[in-house]
């Protein structure tokens, strides 16, 4: 999953403007550990869940990985920033 991508369709509406821009967030790698130790992407234990438990289920991890993302493209383009300013 590509947090730039998916945030590029999110700030497109149907004309294509991306009036309404939702700006990236700004996160820590701290932040994306503490979300997977509360959050472990394990499969239930208790084989009785319903549809709504799993949707949630599936909700955690998807906001993670999305957080991910967009943790990787702050790194990535904080690389070349950083080697203009040498």
């Amino acid at each position: 999953m590509s947090s730039r991508s998916e945030l590029s369709e999110v700030n497109r509406d149907n004309s294509g403007t991306t009036e309404g821009f939702i700006p990236p967030p700004v996160v820590s790698r701290d932040v994306i550990d503490a979300l997977r130790r509360i959050f472990p992407n394990t499969l239930p234990k208790n084989l009785e869940i319903s549809d709504r438990e799993l949707g949630a289920l599936i909700g955690e991890q998807r906001v993670i990985q999305f957080l991910q993302g967009s943790l990787q493209n702050q790194e990535d383009e904080a690389i070349p920033n950083v080697l203009k300013q040498t």
